[in-house]
């Protein structure tokens, strides 16, 4: 998958960028993809434990958020069907009741324009 240069500048570029099949990461183990994250994270500024499963969770609602379908975010992800990327979209739906209650109480008057009883063309 093609990166940004933006991002290719995070997690640094291959040795030989002519071979398209260089893997960017030489992860003999588990330990050393924690490293790498601790180490993005710190640089980011981000005081608290992040594990690899809240990154791609924060990477899918992000994506999301800017507007990417949810099937390039499942692949993206690597899912093998959209089924499991829809749950990143609860958090979407809990934006969106936010926005509107953040809105808070309105106030106005309610008139006879606003009354089924006076206005006879009301549920025409």
């Amino acid at each position: 998958m093609p990166l940004s240069d933006y991002l290719m500048d995070i997690i640094g570029f291959p040795r030989n960028p002519a071979e398209l099949s260089e893997l960017i990461f030489l992860l003999p183990d588990t330990s050393i993809c924690r490293r790498h994250l601790a180490e993005w994270v710190k640089q980011a500024g981000i005081n608290k434990h992040i594990t690899w499963h809240c990154a791609r969770h924060s990477f899918a609602v992000n994506v999301l958020n800017a507007g990417a379908n949810i099937k390039t975010v499942s692949s993206l992800l690597g899912h093998s069907s959209i089924k499991m990327t829809e749950k990143y979209l609860h958090v979407l739906d809990n934006q969106k009741k936010d926005a509107m209650n953040s809105l808070g109480k309105i106030s106005f008057r309610r008139d006879s324009v606003f009354s089924r009883d006076d206005n006879p063309d009301f549920g025409v």
